[in-house]
């Protein structure tokens, strides 16, 4: 009788798991409240405050109202002298710039990786990775040390004789920044065309090169076309990180430089102003989904993972 009943409890549970749907269910189950949890609650609250205010005891008053929107844009002149689109726009423009040059950098590399392989392969990809070894926080407080009037570049260029004074492209600022960001999201960027161009048809190159295209057509009409997703994908982890950069610009800008994560964070610990903090993080919301949405026009969410 027992073996009947632990029988028919064994049958119910496995039919209970027979369904696709609920052994798809089971699978997501987990994930999906990882996400709701860490992602979707603190985003929701994040959107729902940024309609809120602040009173003078630090307390949310729960009345909804744009003037958090509206003062990103309000001061003594034109909304484009205000501190908040400055930065934006500045963001932008680094986190564009960052992004260009690791694909600039990183597609011959990839490339060349694709042909060879092997240990060659190999020892780049140890190369490459290497700084990952160690936290954010050190490499970007090496990259400290080597810019400045007296960093290691200018000290080095003096002893040599090189120059005769500190050289303003290696002080902190913009140049810097844009360096140290270079530095952290390269690997993104090369991973991503990597995955990409090793499922390249090389044969398709060589019949180009030996019907008479040259090897700027060749790279024009059969190399960036298929290497497309790669592009994409890695220019999606490399501008989105860039975009809302903090430890970075803190470092490496040194108070000359401030990026919209900076003016957010100065905002929030100086004077609890969580609901201007709230609608100015908005934007990179906002600037992060249009991203996404403009590379799905382009590439399925397959290609963007290599599949």
């Amino acid at each position: 009788m027992s073996s009947d009943t632990s029988g028919s409890k064994r049958q119910a549970v496995i039919s209970a798991f027979a369904s696709r749907k609920r052994t798809l269910g089971f699978t997501l189950s987990p994930s999906l409240l990882w996400l709701l949890l860490l992602l979707m609650a603190p985003l929701t609250f994040m959107v729902v405050i940024s309609f809120m205010s602040i009173n003078d005891a630090y307390e949310i008053v729960w009345q909804p109202t744009m003037a958090n929107y509206s003062g990103l844009f309000t001061g003594s002149g034109p909304f484009w002298e205000t501190p908040f689109f400055h930065s934006l726009m500045l963001s932008y423009a680094i986190a564009g710039i960052t992004t260009i040059l690791c694909l600039v950098m990183a597609f011959p590399l990839a490339y060349f990786l694709a042909r060879r392989g092997g240990r060659t392969f190999k020892v780049i990809i140890f190369l490459v990775l290497l700084p990952f070894f160690t936290m954010y926080l050190v490499r970007a407080y090496s990259w400290y040390l080597m810019f400045g009037p007296s960093g290691v570049i200018n000290r080095t260029l003096l002893k040599t004789g090189i120059v005769n004074g500190p050289i303003g492209l290696f002080n902190y600022g913009i140049p810097a920044i844009v360096v140290g960001l270079v530095h952290a999201y390269f690997p993104y960027m090369l991973l991503s065309l990597y995955a990409s161009m090793e499922g390249l048809d090389f044969s398709l190159v060589e019949a180009a090169r030996d019907l008479g295209a040259s090897r700027t057509g060749t790279l024009r009409d059969v190399i960036l076309p298929l290497t497309l997703p790669g592009i994409i994908s890695g220019s999606l982890f490399v501008f989105v990180p860039a975009l809302g950069a903090f430890i970075t610009p803190r470092f490496l800008g040194q108070g000359r430089v401030l990026m919209v994560g900076q003016l957010i964070e100065g905002r929030i610990t100086g004077q609890y102003a969580i609901d201007y903090g709230s609608a100015a993080s908005m934007f990179i919301v906002v600037s992060i989904v249009v991203a996404f949405a403009l590379a799905f026009r382009y590439v399925s969410i397959e290609e963007l993972g290599g599949v």
